[in-house]
C-alpha cells in the first residue's frame, strides 16, 4: 500500500462500486502485456504459459501497486479458442494468422468455446487462479475477454466481416450468436476461478462502424453479456478504444456500468453519458506513456482528473488503451504517482 493510501485497491474499488467513501479515485493504467516486463519475459512465453502470466502479473502488482490487475494478451483469444489460428511473435502481442471462417459454409463447424480445454483459455484461467491465490485479498483480478463483435471479426477476418454488415447481415448475426455463447462460457469459467471479467470491443469503435450498425449488430449481444455478468452480482465494464463519440450513447445503453474510453474528450463524454455510467480513461498510451516523459504524463493525468473527477456516476483514471510494452518504467511511475496525488478525495487540483 502506498504510504499515502488508506485503503487497499480491493477496498477502494468495493467502496466505489457501493457508492461509499474512499480515500481516492481508482488509478488503473491498462497494464496488459507490459506485465511481462516485471519478470523480463518475452511476450510469447508470458501469454502462452499460465504460470508465467500469473507470476508476472503478481510481480508487476507488487512493483507498481496499481488498482486493478488485468489478465490479457490479445482481443482475439476467444476467437482462437473457437478455431482461429494465431501467430505468436517472440516479443509482441499475438496476431490473427488465419481466421477460422474461410467460407460462408464454415459456420456449420462453428461451436461455442469450452473454457476448460480450448485455445489458451486454460492459460488465462491458471493465471487468474495464481493471482487470486497470491494477491486476491488486496486487489481484484480482472481477466479481459474479447466481446462478441470483436471475436466474430477475428473468426471471419475483420475486413471481410465489416463488409458483411452490408452484404450478409444474416451471416453476421449467426456468427455473433455463437460468439456470444462463447463469451458467456468464458465469463462463467473466469468467475469460477475467482476473477472479475471485463469485455473489450475495439472493432466496434466509431472509427470502424456507424451508430446504426452498432445498434443492429453490437448492442443486442452486449446487453446479453452484461446481463450475464450482472447475474453474478458483478459490474459490467466495456472498453472500446479509438474514436467513440458516435457510439458512446450506444455504449451507455449496453448495460455496462463503467465505460473505458480512449480518443474522446472526457468533458464531452461526461456531458454525453456521465449521468448514466462511470467513465474510465484516458491518458494517451502512445503520446503519453510511450513517447512522453514524467512531466507530460503528470499534465495529462491532471487534465483527465480536472475534466472527469466530478462525473456524476464516478471516474476511474486510466490509460486510453493498453500501456505499450516498451513504456519506460519512469513513465508508469509518473502516471501512478501523479494519479495518487491528484486523485485524493476530495480532489484538490491546486
Amino acid at each position: 500500500m502506498s504510504s499515502a493510501d488508506e485503503m487497499t485497491p480491493k477496498e477502494r474499488m468495493a467502496a466505489m462500486l457501493q457508492g461509499k467513501a474512499a480515500d481516492r479515485l481508482l488509478v488503473s493504467p491498462l497494464i496488459l502485456n507490459f506485465a511481462s516486463r516485471s519478470l523480463n519475459l518475452p511476450v510469447r512465453s508470458f501469454c502462452t504459459n499460465g504460470k508465467n502470466m500469473g507470476d508476472a502479473n503478481i510481480a508487476c502488482f507488487k512493483k507498481y501497486r496499481h488498482d486493478i490487475v488485468y489478465i490479457f494478451s490479445t482481443t482475439s483469444t476467444v476467437a482462437e479458442a473457437m478455431g482461429t489460428r494465431m501467430y505468436f511473435p517472440e516479443d509482441d502481442a499475438p496476431q490473427v494468422e488465419t481466421p477460422f471462417l474461410q467460407t460462408r459454409e464454415d459456420i456449420r463447424k462453428l461451436t461455442p468455446a469450452d473454457p476448460e480445454k480450448d485455445g489458451r483459455i486454460p492459460v488465462y484461467l491458471e493465471a487468474v487462479k495464481r493471482c487470486v491465490d497470491a494477491i486476491g485479498d488486496e486487489v481484484f483480478i480482472v481477466p479481459v475477454i474479447g466481446a462478441p463483435f470483436t471475436t466474430s471479426a477475428a473468426l471471419r477476418g475483420t475486413e471481410t466481416f465489416i463488409k458483411e454488415l452490408y452484404t450478409d447481415p444474416e451471416l453476421v448475426h449467426a456468427v455473433m450468436k455463437v460468439a456470444t455463447q462463447s463469451v458467456k462460457n468464458i465469463i462463467d469459467a473466469c468467475v469460477k476461478a475467482g476473477g472479475v471479467p471485463v469485455t473489450v470491443e475495439p472493432i466496434a469503435t466509431g472509427s470502424m462502424i456507424s451508430e446504426s450498425h452498432f445498434r443492429t449488430f453490437v448492442l443486442p449481444y452486449l446487453k446479453e453479456v452484461y446481463a450475464h455478468i450482472h447475474s453474478y452480482g458483478l459490474p459490467g465494464v466495456l472498453h472500446i478504444c479509438g474514436k467513440t463519440k458516435r457510439v458512446i450513447a450506444c455504449m451507455a445503453e449496453s448495460g455496462a456500468d463503467i465505460l473505458s474510453i480512449d480518443a474522446i474528450d472526457l468533458q464531452e463524454a461526461k456531458a454525453l453519458v456521465g449521468d448514466k455510467v462511470c467513465l474510465m480513461g484516458n491518458v494517451s498510451p502512445a503520446d503519453g506513456m510511450f513517447k512522453g516523459n514524467p512531466e507530460i504524463i503528470a499534465t495529462m493525468v491532471k487534465d483527465c482528473i480536472t475534466k472527469a473527477a466530478d462525473s456524476p456516476k464516478g471516474f476511474v483514471l486510466a490509460t486510453g488503451c493498453e500501456v505499450p510494452i516498451k513504456t519506460p518504467h519512469e513513465n508508469l511511475i509518473a502516471f501512478l504517482e501523479a494519479g495518487r496525488r491528484v486523485a485524493r478525495l476530495p480532489v484538490n487540483l491546486n
